[in-house]
């Protein structure tokens, strides 16, 4: 069945008719379908703690379904949020052919074999090919991809791929060293175990001395 979009001709409409009621109903549907959603999840929740064994109705976990929903929709609200939405201003001509790069930004993600956390830190490089990007908007790019059910392999290639589709530079790299809770806290429970991703595209593929000198810079403690 062909997914229904935006009425943009009733959307016109109700920006031209100044009609208020009209306007008020397309937001309720937008944010009906936000609650029915939450909603949804918070019934799961309360499944889960019964199943568990616990007293849904002690008063530690009265809310706790509806704070856990509300969380795990904010945790995976990368789902939300494309690239070309954080890019529209961001991009500019610049003759600039330099490496640049952005190190130890801050990554949180969920595990999607077993929904626990992993955390770290993503280093990204990019080279211009005529044009740079707001530097923010690199780890917002890190942001998107790690708010979704991940596995870090995909995370790392979902980074690059993303800044190389969207500036077509002379080459990406990104490094990710991250700690996954389902290694510490259960499995092979090892605290100090850290895992890292990388990829490269371009020129850092390509050129050993452009790669070796990012992972210098980044890589050094």
């Amino acid at each position: 069945m062909e997914k229904k979009g935006i009425d943009q001709g009733h959307f016109m409409n109700c920006i031209e008719s100044n009609d208020n009621n009209l306007c008020m109903m397309d937001q309720d549907s937008g944010t009906n379908a936000g609650e029915r959603k939450v909603s949804h999840i918070e019934k799961a929740y309360v499944t889960i703690l019964k199943e568990l064994g616990e007293d849904i109705h002690r008063e530690g976990l009265l809310r706790t379904p509806l704070r856990a929903a509300k969380a795990m929709e904010f945790l995976t609200k990368g789902y939300k949020i494309t690239t070309k939405d954080i890019l529209n201003d961001a991009i500019f001509d610049e003759n600039h052919s330099e490496m640049v790069i952005v190190k130890d930004i801050e990554i949180f993600s969920l595990c999607e074999h077993h929904m626990v956390p992993f955390f770290g830190k993503v280093h990204i490089a990019y080279i211009p090919n005529k044009v740079v990007v707001g530097l923010s908007k690199l780890a917002r790019i890190a942001e998107i991809y790690s708010r979704r059910l991940q596995v870090q392999e995909r995370l790392t290639k979902q980074i690059a791929s993303a800044i190389q589709e969207a500036l077509e530079p002379l080459g990406v790299a990104v490094v990710i060293e991250a700690v996954h809770m389902c290694m510490v806290m259960r499995g092979v429970q090892k605290n100090n175990a850290n895992t890292v991703t990388s990829v490269m595209l371009g020129a850092f593929e390509e050129d050993p001395k452009t790669r070796k000198e990012f992972l210098t810079l980044t890589m050094k403690k």
